[in-house]
């Protein structure tokens, strides 16, 4: 996998990214990560990710709703969203773009994506419990 990071990406963030890659195995498969590091995301969203068997990206926002986001809010999100990049690389995690609806597969069901019920998705739920597992080893390093 390789692993390409935007400028601006602190130091700390660099060392935590290739953290969360070998913990999630990322590491050891096909395909290319980009990450970059803005001011602020669509939705005031905390950070974003797509992406396809070949790459993914992911976008951290420094600021939401005007307010800094703290250094560990940033690098939870960045576990977050790299376990969406491995989802998206692994195949776990396809977004059906040819519909009109917006749908996603996971593990070979479609879902409906409904912004109100995104939490309960279950790439979501495993993403909450990455960010934090892979946060709380990074402490202990």
């Amino acid at each position: 996998m390789q692993l390409y990071l935007g400028s601006n990406i602190p130091q700390y963030m660099e060392r935590f990214a290739f953290f969360a890659c070998r913990e999630l195995g990322l590491d050891r498969l096909r395909g290319e990560i980009t990450i970059r590091l803005g001011r602020t995301l669509d939705g005031d969203s905390f950070g974003l990710c797509w992406g396809d068997r070949q790459e993914a990206e992911i976008h951290i926002a420094t600021k939401q709703w005007g307010k800094p986001i703290t250094r560990e809010d940033k690098l939870k999100t960045l576990a977050h969203e790299l376990t969406h990049a491995h989802q998206y690389l692994t195949g776990a995690l396809k977004c059906d773009l040819t519909s009109e609806e917006f749908k996603s597969v996971w593990h070979k069901k479609e879902y409906r994506y409904l912004p109100d019920d995104e939490a309960d998705l279950p790439w979501e739920v495993s993403a909450r419990y990455y960010e934090e597992l892979i946060y709380n080893k990074w402490q202990k390093v």
